[in-house]
């Protein structure tokens, strides 16, 4: 009998097994990065077991923000791997796993193994986090990495993810190797209270199930794709999720969402539908759909009361109360959305410039790091990891010349201004750089819990600014006159703001503020995109004012903390065009006021108790016509 799923199976291994190309994520000898082969005797040849050797460098490692790298090669492993039954506040968090490459660099379960076989019975292959319930298991990442659960095992579930405030997976593929497609679950979210964290370029193949979440603070999703499942591509029973790019290559239904399930989802790509199907089902208020485009499923949508939306092609649709204070029309602004840039890793680290860590104050070594990398004309500077406690900065550092790379290594930098030095400019300031970009990653800059509220970044140079994987106690960037910012996986602490300017441009997936007093965002006339905004604390939620440009697409405004005196509105617009696209949820004390609006002398204001459902698909500023 005819199997589609073996086609495809078969045309995805066969592009796997391509060379990586650019894609060589190595190290110095010296980063400090934990090497699975070399340190713990892995061997990655496809035919001995790793599995202990894996789970010894877990175990020895998880808690203190190790890198995890996987040269590349195949790691057989004969049973789980990861953290199993973890406990809140505890060491069970803080890791990345990072292969060499997507491709290359592959964890696969041993055909036909023992504690694999009962679907009833389902077991994780690689599991980031399994465990208690917690809010607090941050920074994980996974990246640049295959799990593969091989041949005859299906009771076996691919990858469990979980992150709370940041952390990603990037460029990994989680695949069934059966010719039947056979396993549960290929990227397992089930773990309670997940998020916010951002995947981006996934790739599942094959299993029941592609993607399953559970109760969520924000999960991000952009360039996913889903082949070959068996029941249903991506199941959201009660999560708030926001997705873009979702390309699914299956005859089963690509997406369920339950009651009570928030769901964004734009530029959604199905093909190969049965005419049986339904490509989407909402089964709630909280949806928003926008430019989803199918072939071959009988029906495009099914809506919570059972009606059926047919065609090849979806503009833009939601269920739940949109709101226009001033009669614009309820439908979202459509900014211009720009790719976040890839800055290609070096691969040759004779171009690698090491921050030394010798000295208890780190501030002259850095600054000499940059210096010396500009110098030799060197592309990424280092912070190693390879010694206990922090970095400690006391002043300002230029970032110059031919650097495109800042490698934090999930260090982080303590930052110390007893003069007020970074108060007048900013921590890392960037001029004369000669790449189109630069990218600042997987570091994390405390300072602004108890001294002043510091820019950490300025932007003087004619480069896009890449931000990612980062949390940040302070203001994230300072006002610039032109310039294009990407922030991706950022979580501003307390207090927390991003101030944009006029003539700026600033694009955000997954960005995570809290605060207790300042405004998280402030757009002065310049242009935001957010994908997956999720905030904690009852501080203003964003101000945009004199023209400002500014789209917010899924994610949730979440209360949590009691006992604070401001009661501001959540959103503040002032003669600006502005779409909002959000869920709610409180603890304590819940914003009284979700949308305060004024056009010229006029102010109006947009209640919560006049939202039925706390939940706002479209809210549109400006006027009609």
């Amino acid at each position: 009998m005819h199997n589609p799923f073996t086609l495809i199976v078969a045309l995805a291994l066969a592009l796997l097994a391509l060379p990586a190309g650019a894609e060589n994520i190595v190290y110095p000898d010296d980063a400090g990065v934990v090497n699975i082969k070399t340190q713990y005797g892995a061997k990655g040849d496809g035919v001995t077991d790793d599995t202990a050797a894996i789970q010894k460098a877990v175990d020895e490692k998880r808690g203190t923000g190790s890198i995890l790298y996987f040269p590349n090669g195949t790691y057989m492993v004969t049973d789980g791997v990861g953290i199993f039954g973890g406990k809140p506040h505890s060491r069970d968090r803080f890791l990345t796993y990072q292969g060499q490459s997507e491709a290359g660099a592959v964890i696969r379960l041993k055909d036909k193994s023992p504690a694999f076989q009962d679907p009833a019975k389902s077991k994780i292959v690689l599991s980031v986090y399994e465990g208690q319930g917690t809010g607090d298991v941050m920074q994980s990442y996974v990246n640049n990495l295959t799990v593969d659960v091989g041949k005859g095992n299906p009771g076996a579930v691919g990858l469990r993810y979980l992150s709370n405030n940041v952390g990603a997976m990037r460029n990994v593929t989680i695949r069934s190797s059966d010719p039947n497609g056979a396993g549960v679950l290929g990227l397992d979210l089930r773990q309670g209270q997940q998020g916010p964290s951002l995947i981006t370029h996934v790739t599942v193949i094959g299993f029941d199930t592609g993607v399953q979440t559970a109760d969520t603070f924000s999960l991000v999703f952009e360039h996913l794709t889903l082949k070959g499942q068996r029941k249903l591509g991506f199941l959201n029973p009660y999560g708030r999720v926001t997705i873009r790019g979702l390309k699914s290559v299956n005859s089963v239904p690509v997406v369920q969402n339950n009651k009570d399930s928030n769901m964004t989802l734009i530029e959604g790509d199905f093909t190969g539908g049965d005419r049986a199907n339904t490509a989407i089902t909402s089964g709630g208020h909280m949806m928003f759909l926008r430019d989803i485009k199918q072939q071959g499923y009988g029906h495009l949508l099914k809506d919570s009361k059972g009606k059926f939306v047919d065609g090849a092609t979806l503009d833009e649709w939601h269920e739940g109360q949109a709101v226009s204070l001033f009669g614009a029309p309820l439908k979202s602004l459509r900014l211009p959305i720009k790719e976040t840039p890839e800055v290609v890793w070096d691969a040759d680290v004779s171009k690698w410039q090491r921050v030394d860590n010798s000295q208890d104050d780190d501030t002259e070594n850095v600054q000499k790091a940059f210096d010396d990398a500009a110098k030799a004309g060197k592309t990424t500077v280092y912070f190693p990891k390879d010694r206990e406690g922090s970095y400690h900065i006391h002043g300002p550092i230029r970032v110059h010349g031919s650097v495109n790379r800042i490698e934090g290594m999930a260090n982080m930098i303590d930052v110390r201004d007893p003069e007020g030095t970074i108060k007048e400019s900013a921590l890392f300031t960037f001029e004369d750089l000669t790449s189109p970009a630069i990218v600042v990653e997987r570091v994390f800059i405390m300072g602004g819990w108890k001294g002043p509220l510091i820019d950490t970044f300025a932007n003087k140079s004619k480069a896009a600014v890449v931000i990612r994987n980062m949390g940040i106690a302070g203001s994230v960037k300072a006002v610039n006159a032109s310039g294009e910012w990407f922030i991706d996986d950022v979580s501003p602490g307390r207090p927390a703001t991003l101030k944009v300017g006029k003539g700026e441009k600033v694009w955000c997936r997954q960005f995570n503020p809290e605060s207790f007093k300042a405004d998280m965002i402030d757009v002065d006339g310049g242009q935001l995109w957010i994908l997956g905004f999720k905030t904690e604390g009852r501080a203003t939620h964003l101000v945009a004012r004199n023209g400002a440009k500014v789209e917010i697409l899924g994610g949730v405004a979440y209360q949590s903390w009691g006992n604070q005196p401001l009661n501001p509105p959540m959103f503040k617009i002032s003669d600006s065009d502005v779409s909002i696209t959000i869920g709610f949820y409180h603890y304590k004390d819940p914003f009284e006021t979700i949308v305060e609006e004024t056009i010229g002398e006029n102010t109006r204001t947009l209640k919560r108790t006049e939202l039925p459902q706390y939940y706002l698909p479209i809210y549109r500023s400006g006027r009609g016509g």
